[in-house]
């Protein structure tokens, strides 16, 4: 991969977006680097834009939208075994601890510790690239 840059929309406060370049981000253990090719505009994101918050999360620092994506995996980090460069993936944008009861159960959604893309202070996937857990990949 020859790609260097990471164009990124950054929703700053209510009604005011910027493009910025960020830096290309780096897979963790379990974690793929993600192209993002389609990134769907949610009634949350919409929220966030004309009013800078969604029912009790306020935007109170720059964060990136997007939560509805698929991409192309580009590298994979230590530990990844089921995903390889070149597969096409949807992503789960919720990424629960793991630990909890409700995640033991099967009831993952409900994971008080939950990290969802483009939910402050979480950034989301409108974005070039971006890294995700393998197992929240499909």
């Amino acid at each position: 991969m020859t790609e260097s840059r990471n164009l990124t929309i950054v929703l700053k406060k209510a009604k005011e977006f910027k493009f910025e370049n960020r830096s290309l981000p780096q897979p963790k253990a379990n974690e793929v680097l993600l192209r993002i090719e389609n990134v769907g505009i949610c009634g949350s994101d919409v929220h966030y834009w004309w009013e800078g918050k969604c029912g009790r999360f306020v935007v109170d620092s720059p964060i990136v939208l997007g939560h509805e994506s698929s991409g192309t995996v580009v590298k994979c980090g230590p530990g990844v075994r089921n995903l390889k460069a070149g597969d096409r993936v949807a992503i789960e944008p919720g990424v629960p601890c793991r630990r909890c009861i409700f995640c033991k159960e099967g009831n993952y959604n409900v994971c008080p510790e939950i990290k969802f893309c483009a939910t402050p202070p979480v950034d989301g996937t409108l974005t070039q690239y971006f890294c995700h857990p393998e197992d929240f990949c499909f």
